[in-house]
């Protein structure tokens, strides 16, 4: 495994030389590369399905496993919680008492609470939160006859931080104490006669959905939970939010908000296929409790497709513990934000959760994903007709080499390079013929979608909006050397994105004051760095000051992302025997249509730059259209042969399984060596073009050597077209993402082959 240093973090760098804790050794722990199952465990060295009547011990070594991993231990409940009533208030109709919680060693640990006092019948439910920011939240829900107790454990009036030294040297995080805090509050509200203790709620947006669901997870007095967009580390799990996702991945969390999870789990950044455990088991603690999972279509720091996964694995944990009805998922419109819509929806679902309305949570709510993909259902209906076993053994090899084992000549080469890519279009399934389509340049986004989604226009000297393809909305960003109508024509990139849900092309979570901490807001300079950094390659592209001046960007959302979620819903529903990577595939190829339209762009110049899914789209592009002047793939693939499921990637299993990018690779789960057509023929039928592999050596998405092994046997069909110099394999030491500085290296490349 590479060795790869982690961004600097001087929380991170403190708490290291105070603890002394070390890394584990990661090679002891095993590669998971999916979301762990909860009904799964090991039992004698082999997996087992668990049952109902094990639950309540595999809940306890999952209740272990995230406390070790994740959020850290806290002290058992006090016991000895006193109320002081400072005060009484009139507010919203409604009597209002501010109390001080005091607890814990010689009652020293304090909290503060602000009680809502319910009218109409009593006992009365209960709804809590940890901030007077949710107050318009519960709003409704104190109409209609729920008490609302606020209590302090949000950031700038979090009392838990004391706790730390009151009670001792555990290791527990922010969020494992705020959560804690909450328990506290509901001692005191147990001892009220005028609330119901068995119809207690609790609700949160963001950090402090986080935090809800960690005091969920471990007080089972908690009978329901609003997880309003918790995202990373909440309805977002680590794996399933790394840079390869634009996500607000592990090390971000841990760099900007160091005290939030265990400070240990840093050191999992770029290795979050070894994390022992991951944020979505707090939702197996819950069950079967009611739980509204909520977020945006366009939230930033979540993902549809992450979160409808987490949804998928937990809902059988409820159908075991026989309350099926008690989980459901919320989309809302937009993006982190909430609105007065899905206040009244998060007080319908309390009504129902706490059995004020009849009905169930989950048909009051129903399951409407946007991702829709089920393999097996696929299979059964679609499955090509293979004789898999019949099929030759295939290794990564020259793919030059002729039948009889001598070399083809550069003659012959043309005729197996259509066989190659006959195969690569075998393998992205049976569409629509690819026929050149016009571009309709002043067509396409509005200003207020380009906003929802993260492009501001003005940062770019210019941008030309286009409809295109089969009725795609796509920008075309110029650089500031660029004059209109000089008669000068420039070369042009496709930049082809990760797979990003809430905005496409964009990067989703890339606030400048993040990108360094904020640190750097006292320094100009580092913030200006830290504002470089966050960038998206069309921006870095374009930058006057940088080594791409001289190129225009075009970029639209891959389908299933940012503007095109809704087209996902049907896609397979539509076309059956394609696949999602064709259709990406499609899409690439009537952009450089697009770009064929424009009198400014060389024709001849045209060069695809994909990162992560983007970068696999990229290759496959180039490989089957000569219109293609050179690609840039980072991250973007892993031998198909070689990618089994012992491989700690996720194996070809992914592409069909998981993603669905790819079903007909899921008949070769197992006999992957039998797979007929691999990235070293891919990129050999690229070849004289321009080809440059950039290949972190801590991918763990990726086995690196293999990668080696693919680009030299597709170096011989460079050698054959003497080309040789226009192969190019970079590997930085690092992991999987796409930073600034190696944005720049790749444009310095290009720069150099024009």
């Amino acid at each position: 495994m590479a060795d790869f240093r982690l961004p600097f973090s001087p929380f991170f760098e403190k708490w290291v030389q105070e603890r002394g804790v070390k890394p584990p050794d990661f090679e002891l722990l095993p590669a998971v590369p999916f979301i762990q199952d909860p009904l799964v465990t090991s039992r004698d060295g082999q997996p087992h399905a668990v049952t109902a009547a094990e639950w309540p011990r595999r809940r306890r070594e999952i209740a272990g496993l995230v406390e070790t991993w994740l959020l850290g231990h806290a002290p058992p409940p006090p016991g000895n919680v006193q109320a002081i009533l400072e005060s009484t208030s009139r507010d919203a109709g409604h009597d209002v008492w501010h109390v001080q919680l005091a607890f814990g060693p010689d009652h020293r640990a304090r909290l503060g609470c602000t009680l809502y006092l319910p009218n109409g019948e009593r006992p009365a439910p209960v709804v809590l939160c940890n901030s007077t920011y949710f107050f318009p939240w519960a709003k409704e829900p104190l109409e209609k006859g729920f008490a609302l107790c606020i209590y302090n454990a949000k950031d700038f009036n979090d009392e838990s931080t004391a706790y730390q030294d009151l009670f001792g040297d555990y290791d527990w995080s922010s969020f494992r104490r705020r959560g804690w805090s909450a328990s506290r509050a509901i001692d005191w509200l147990e001892t009220l006669d005028f609330i119901d203790p068995s119809k207690i709620g609790i609700m949160g947006h963001s950090r402090s959905a986080k935090q809800a669901m960690a005091g969920a997870a471990f007080d089972e007095r908690i009978a329901a939970i609003v997880a309003s967009s918790p995202g990373s580390g909440g309805s977002t799990p680590y794996r399933y939010c790394d840079d390869s996702t634009f996500g607000e991945s592990l090390e971000l969390l841990t760099g900007h908000f160091p005290d939030w999870v265990l400070p240990s789990s840093r050191y999992f950044s770029g290795r979050e296929n070894r994390l022992p455990a991951d944020m979505h088991f707090l939702y197996a603690l819950i069950a079967p409790r009611p739980v509204l999972m909520c977020t945006g279509i366009n939230d930033s720091v979540e993902s549809t497709w992450a979160v409808e996964q987490v949804y998928k694995v937990i809902q059988p944990v409820y159908a075991l513990l026989g309350r099926p009805e008690n989980i459901a998922l919320l989309y809302r419109p937009g993006k982190h934000e909430t609105d007065e819509a899905t206040h009244h929806a998060y007080c319908a679902f309390l009504m129902t959760a706490t059995g004020s309305e009849g009905g169930s949570v989950a048909e009051k709510f129903p399951f409407t994903p946007y991702h829709v993909w089920d393999y097996a259902d696929w299979r059964a209906k679609h499955a090509p007709q293979l004789d898999v076993q019949g099929m030759p053994e295939l290794s990564l090899s020259d793919p030059t080499l002729a039948d009889d084992g001598g070399r083809l000549t550069k003659a012959q080469w043309p005729e197996r390079r259509e066989e190659i890519r006959e195969q690569t279009r075998w393998l992205l399934g049976d569409g629509p013929e690819y026929q050149p389509l016009p571009a309709e340049f002043g067509a396409g986004e509005s200003e207020e979608e380009a906003k929802l989604l993260g492009r501001d226009w003005s940062e770019v000297a210019r941008t030309e909006r286009c409809r295109f393809g089969m009725q795609i909305n796509g920008n075309l960003y110029y650089p500031p050397t660029a004059s209109s109508g000089d008669g000068q024509k420039m070369p042009a990139i496709i930049w082809l994105s990760p797979f990003c849900t809430a905005t496409g092309y964009t990067r989703s979570y890339r606030d400048p004051q993040f990108a360094l901490g904020f640190s750097v807001l006292n320094d100009p300079q580092a913030y200006d760095r830290a504002c470089r950094a966050g960038r998206t390659v069309y921006r870095n592209v374009t930058d006057a000051e940088s080594a791409a001046g001289g190129f225009a960007t075009f970029a639209f959302d891959p389908i299933g992302t940012g503007s095109r979620q809704e087209e996902r819903r049907e896609f397979y529903e539509r076309y059956p025997e394609w696949s999602l990577m064709g259709k990406m595939v499609l899409d690439a190829r009537h952009a450089i249509d697009a770009l064929e339209q424009r009198p400014e762009i060389d024709p001849d110049h045209v060069y695809l730059v994909g990162y992560a899914m983007g970068g696999m789209t990229a290759l496959l592009t180039a490989a089957i259209d000569e219109r293609v002047a050179g690609v840039v793939s980072v991250a973007g693939f892993t031998p198909f042969r070689t990618d089994t499921d012992a491989a700690g990637t996720g194996g070809v299993r992914r592409y069909s399984h998981l993603y669905g990018w790819l079903p007909r690779l899921g008949e070769f789960v197992g006999a992957e060596s039998k797979i007929p057509v691999d990235f070293d023929g891919i990129i050999a039928c690229i070849a004289p073009r321009l080809a440059i592999v950039m290949a972190p050596k801590g991918d763990w998405h990726a086995t690196h050597a293999d990668i080696v092994d693919a680009v030299n046997a597709a170096r011989q069909a460079y050698e054959l077209m003497h080309a040789e110099s226009r192969l190019k394999l970079l590997s930085p030491d690092d992991w999987n993402r796409f930073t600034t500085e190696m944005q720049k290296e790749v444009i310095t490349w290009l720069n150099s082959y024009l």
